[in-house]
């Protein structure tokens, strides 16, 4: 396979960054590692607070290869990149956020399965790393073979959003002009599930995907599950907006009508019911947050049913970190 010189790209790489300091040097070095050399990286900056801007312009200094756009005001990741997809050079665009990165040959690996495929869309395992320990905690699926072509029932079949991993979280790499064809883009009012509703949208519009079943993509969990507390990038504690989920969520359902697509509005309506479980339950972690009031919390799950179910799971996860913890599982411990 000839790889295209850097003064031409090949693939555009977008990396949205919202007070992510911390992190943006790391993912931002996970690119310029790549084994693939054909790409070029939109840094796009969405009124960051931190540094975030500063240390994305020093590394730009050094690197042709990296632009940086400033937004001039937060916007949120979906108008980030549909702003950056206007500015794409490359025959392909690819997603990476602030807080995760690439493993070196994931560039090489998604283009030649996407040439190889004639898809539209390339996507990829991921690992799923522990921001408290900096160490992978799982492999996103387990699968066997290189990689499947995935379809829109392929992709309503494996978007659970309470699931522990979904379809709707993959980080795709899409042909640009596919993109502009279509007119697909990021719904703008998104603030939660952005990259579901635009694989959505994709499918939908006719694209064909392809999965690789290789984890070439690092994904920070948003929730430490050792620390047990909320990563610190990005908009920190109670990041997650599931109000504005399911005001993005209505959105598309209204799009949907008299379209005759009544898997997806199958699809939706099954989301829009976790997302206000979603709501309540977090509710209630706020008020025990803010004000220690158990009390007043467990009023809130008590008040809606459609939290019990997720209460009891939590619970019986707390309880058996709990008994894997204690001095009777730990070898050559006295009790």
């Amino acid at each position: 396979m000839t790889f295209p010189s850097p003064a031409a790209p090949h693939v555009t790489i977008v990396l949205p960054v919202y007070n992510s300091a911390a992190t943006l040097m790391r993912a931002i070095r996970s690119v310029l590692d790549q084994t693939f050399p054909g790409f070029e990286l939109l840094v796009v900056d969405d009124g960051s607070t931190d540094n975030s801007l500063a240390v994305a312009r020093d590394l730009a200094a050094a690197n042709p290869r990296i632009t940086v756009v400033a937004m001039p005001q937060n916007g949120g990741k979906a108008r980030a990149m549909n702003h950056a997809a206007t500015l794409a050079r490359g025959t392909w665009i690819a997603v990476l956020d602030a807080d995760d990165r690439y493993l070196p040959t994931r560039l090489a690996t998604l283009v030649a399965a996407g040439d190889r495929h004639g898809v539209e869309l390339v996507a990829d395992n991921q690992l799923h790393s522990d921001d408290a320990t900096g160490q992978v905690f799982r492999q996103a699926f387990a699968a066997t073979g290189p990689g499947r072509e995935v379809g829109i029932a392929d992709f309503i079949a494996h978007s659970d959003p309470g699931a522990t991993f979904d379809f709707g979280i993959l980080k795709p790499m899409v042909r640009t002009d596919f993109l502009r064809r279509t007119g697909l883009a990021y719904h703008p009012g998104a603030k939660l599930a952005e990259d579901f509703y635009f694989l959505m949208e994709f499918f939908a519009a006719g694209g064909r995907g392809w999965l690789v079943h290789e984890p070439l993509y690092e994904w920070t969990l948003p929730f430490s599950p050792t620390a047990r507390r909320w990563t610190g990038t990005g908009s920190g504690a109670w990041r997650y907006d599931y109000r504005n989920a399911l005001e993005t969520n209505r959105h598309f359902q209204d799009r949907l009508k008299n379209t005759g697509r009544p898997e997806l509005t199958a699809l939706l309506r099954r989301r829009e019911r976790e997302y206000r479980t979603m709501v309540h339950y977090l509710d209630a972690q706020r008020v025990l947050a803010d004000t220690g009031s158990r009390r007043r919390a467990l009023a809130i799950i008590a008040a809606h049913p459609g939290t019990w179910t997720l209460l009891a799971r939590r619970v019986a996860g707390r309880l058996a970190r709990l008994a894997a913890r204690s001095p009777a599982t730990i070898p050559g411990s006295h009790a």
